[in-house]
């Protein structure tokens, strides 16, 4: 899979973006969470924005807290899987060695 351009990943995360709460906690509490969990996945996959969004909403799962939007990993497998890729028919430049010459 090809690197997503920034402008097109950050998109795809804003867009993706779910709402997340715990029931026990003040606002606070769940910031500083939400902070830990998307630290660390932004530094365990900083390759991969997408993984990194997956990640930190599995951390703030496995730490009690309930999503807004539950499809969020399915509408995100489902937006990297219409980004269009190069065409099949591209032939790379060959460029010939000395001994062609």
């Amino acid at each position: 899979m090809k690197p997503l351009p920034p402008l097109l990943s950050a998109a795809l995360l804003a867009g993706c973006a779910a709402q997340v709460t715990h029931p026990t906690k003040s606002v606070a509490e769940m910031q500083i969470d939400i902070d830990q969990c998307s630290s660390d996945a932004k530094r365990k996959y900083w390759m991969d924005p997408v993984a990194a969004l997956l990640n930190a909403y599995d951390c703030l799962e496995a730490r009690g807290y309930k999503r807004g939007h539950a499809d969020v990993a399915a509408r995100v497998q489902k937006a990297v899987a219409e980004i269009p890729t190069t065409p099949k028919g591209a032939v790379p430049c060959r460029i010939p060695c000395r001994s062609e010459r």
